[in-house]
């Protein structure tokens, strides 16, 4: 209940506060301990200029239900050389993140997510950087180092 009310005060999550103090031992013992949500790679990426409403509602459909059998491959984007991936502190946090990437990529696809540890995802993936909420006004980066141990 604090907590919602600090997020509606601030206009920040409990994780998003800990994450904009600046403090990255602070952060990195956090996130031991409170789960995120990563995105899973879509399988497709649908142009919406080329269905129907309908069709596309549909395609989306069938994406979201084959996503639900797939193993769990998170969405690590590439930019710029740069190879990052993006966290969410909550749904509501990833679902303006799809908004915008549709947006910005033009095409709409089927988004699942995994509830996970930060560690535990980063550990077998080649990342320079975790990005926490991408999109929203309390974005954070974090780099991530080979070894796996996560920077500020």
């Amino acid at each position: 209940m604090i907590s919602g009310l600090l997020e509606l005060l601030t206009g920040r999550d409990d994780l998003e506060r800990v994450a904009c103090r600046g403090n990255s031992d602070q952060l990195a013992a956090y996130l031991r301990r409170r789960t995120v949500y990563v995105p899973q790679e879509p399988a497709r990426f649908l142009d919406p200029n080329t269905f129907t409403q309908e069709e596309l509602i549909g395609l989306i459909e069938q994406e979201a239900t084959e996503l639900s059998n797939d193993p769990f491959y998170p969405w690590v984007i590439e930019e710029e050389g740069r190879r990052w991936l993006p966290a969410f502190s909550s749904q509501k946090r990833m679902q303006t993140f799809s908004g915008e990437m549709s947006k910005e990529l033009n095409m709409v696809f089927a988004l699942k997510c995994g509830e996970v540890l930060l560690f535990n995802a980063i550990g077998p993936l080649e990342i320079d950087f975790v990005k926490l909420n991408p999109f929203s006004k309390n974005s954070v980066e974090i780099g991530v180092e080979s070894n796996g141990t996560m920077t500020r």
